[in-house]
Formats: C-alpha cells, structure tokens, sequence
C-alpha cells in the first residue's frame, strides 16, 4: 500500500521529452496558418511594388510574436474559454428559470465585446475624420466613443438574448435572418438619403464585422451549442450555430440606433471655412467636449483659412490669441493639454510664417 501511495517522479528530461513535441505541434499548426500570406506580402512587395523589405529583422521578429502569441491564444482558447462556456451553457437551464438565462446571455454578450481587442481600434481611428466633412461621424468616433463601443456590446447581448430564446421556443433561424436583413436594408436605404448619416453608414457595418472576433466568437458559439444541447430540441446538434450571424446584425441595428439618436444635435457636413464660422458655433461646439478642444482641433487640423474663419474672419485677431497663448502658461496648457512644449511644436511643425513670428 505504501509503495501505491507514492508519486510518481519524473524528471525533467522526460518532461520535457513530454512537452516539446506537443508544444512543436501547436506552433508548427499557426506556422501553416499565416505563412502564406507573409510569403504573399513580401513577394507582392518585392516584385510587383518594387520595393526593398526595410527593417527585415524587426519584421521577423515581430512575425515571430504574432506565431507565439497565436499558438498560446488558441491553446488557451480550447482548453479554457470554449469548454467553460460550453459547460456553462450545458448547467444554465438545469439551474435556473428563462429570464435568469435571458440577462445571463444579455450581459455576457455585452461584456464579451468590451473584450475584444479589436473594438478598442474604433476609439482611435477618430483622428482621420474630419469634422466638417461627416460631423456624426467624428462625434462618434471620439466624443462619444464610448457610448459607440457600448452600443455595439448591447448589440450583442441582445443577440446572444435572442439565440437563446430561439433555442427554448424552437425557432427557426430564417425568421431572424430575414426580418434583420430587410430591416439593415431599410435602414441604409434611408441612411443615403441624410448627409450626416451617410457616412455613419460604413461605421455601421464595420461594427457588425467587429464582433466576430477571437473573444466573442468561441464564448459564444459554445455557450450556444451547450444550451442547445440542453434543451434538447430535435436539431440540438446543428441548432447551437446561428448566434455569430445575429450577434453580426444586431449591432449594426445599434449603431444605426445610435446615430440617429444623435443626428438632430449636430451640424450638416459643410467646407473647412463655414464650419469654423461663428454661426454655426453652437452646433459645432457640440461635437467637443469643451470650448478649448475645440480650439486645439482648429490649431491641429484647420488650415490658417479655418483659423481665421473661427477668429471672426481676421487675421488680427487670431494673431492677438496667439500672443494670449504665448504669455500665459494655464491658456496654454488649457488649449494644448499637459505637454508645455505642445504650442512651440505646434508653432514649429503647422503655423505659418507669421505665426511663428
């Protein structure tokens, strides 16, 4: 008996005899997956664009952290994430009513989202837009980012809400499809014929692509499958699919939602000029957060035109602000943030030669 108690050692040759071989398995299958694309780029590069590989080392390396990083994200993936959210969904209706599994859905779709890495790139690419071109536009895209990336999570939830429920009542899925299809449809149909939210429209649909990322996706096609399962309908093995379309549809409903919600507040896209011009200040102010940031985006963005234009359409005018600015360090830092060289660069790099004078 004392001899089967005892533990097994086992020593670190064998371990690793052990380990590496499933360990060049996992990396070697990430390797088959993006080596053809990276071959791709560099001869497309090389041959079609003519164009020398720059800085080969940093980009080998860096190929070479994308590979790692794949190979721990899927092992992590089909050992953690994908088996808890299937138990997950195999127990949730042993122990507990439909409206505990209704929110339970709702809120893990919401949350799944604020997970993807890939949602965090809609607050960032706000710097592209110009404000005077699609107003709505860069109104979601910075000052209301936030209020965007949640939109898109509800989205979801009420997706991932809705795929549950179909498993309980035995819906079809084509119901679904069709009537959120018609219903984009419509809603972009309609969005062509606004100026603002004309642009909104791209936005919208990238968001529904945003939320079939490596987070959202496996949570909860497992989490669907394991309810599925547990309901017990006839088409329990093929009925767990369908949830990664909805939670494509439903946000683009939001963001269509969302804008809309916001149109009435905002300017019409108009020229760099007017935009800046003291009568449409009120509507234009409401795209900042305050009266100073909308002034370093004119300093950051607008043509020494705009400037002018904002400062009363003269030219004495704005230069008298720049000499306030010049002597008084709170106004500078109000109007170009914590740095202290903000103004000097900003001088240096984008003012004009009377500027700097």
């Amino acid at each position: 008996m004392s001899d089967a108690k005892e533990k097994i050692r086992v020593g670190f040759r064998h371990v690793l005899g052990l380990l590496l071989p499933y360990v060049k398995d996992r990396v070697t299958n990430q390797v088959k997956s993006v080596w053809l694309i990276i071959v791709y780029l560099i001869l497309f590069q090389t041959l079609v664009l003519r164009i020398a590989v720059s800085e080969a080392t940093v980009i080998a390396v860096g190929i070479g952290l994308v590979v790692v990083g794949l190979t721990f994200f899927m092992e992590g993936l089909l050992l953690g994430l994908m088996p808890l959210g299937e138990r997950v969904g195999l127990k949730l209706p042993q122990k507990s009513t439909l409206p505990v599994v209704l929110i339970f859905a709702l809120i893990l779709g919401f949350l799944a989202t604020l997970a993807e890495p890939s949602i965090q790139i809609l607050q960032s690419t706000g710097r592209s837009v110009k404000a005077w071109e699609a107003p709505l536009l860069y109104l979601m895209l910075t000052k209301h980012a936030q209020a965007l990336v949640y939109a898109v999570g509800v989205g979801v939830g009420v997706a991932v809400l809705l795929g549950m429920f179909r498993f309980y009542r035995s819906w079809s899925l084509k119901p679904l499809i069709y009537f959120l299809v018609v219903g984009l449809i419509g809603f972009t149909a309609w969005s062509f014929r606004d100026q603002n939210m004309i642009h909104l429209t791209g936005l919208a649909w990238d968001c529904g692509a945003v939320t079939t990322g490596p987070v959202t996706v496996p949570l909860v096609l497992a989490l669907g499958i394991g309810v599925s399962r547990m309901v017990g309908s006839q088409e329990s093995g093929s009925m767990g699919f369908g949830l990664v379309t909805l939670a494509s549809l439903v946000p683009v409903f939001a963001v269509f939602l969302l804008g809309a919600f916001y149109l009435p507040t905002v300017p019409a896209p108009m020229n760099e000029i007017d935009f800046f011009k003291k009568e449409h200040r009120e509507k234009v102010k409401s795209l900042f957060r305050s009266n100073e940031e909308l002034i370093q985006y004119l300093f950051q963005n607008a043509s020494s035109a705009g400037q002018i234009a904002f400062f009363d359409g003269k030219s004495e005018n704005l230069t008298e602000y720049l000499e306030q600015l010049a002597k008084n360090p709170s106004l500078r830092k109000t109007v170009f943030g914590g740095d202290a060289e903000g103004f000097y660069r900003w001088a240096f790099l984008k003012g004009t030669e009377e500027q700097r004078r």
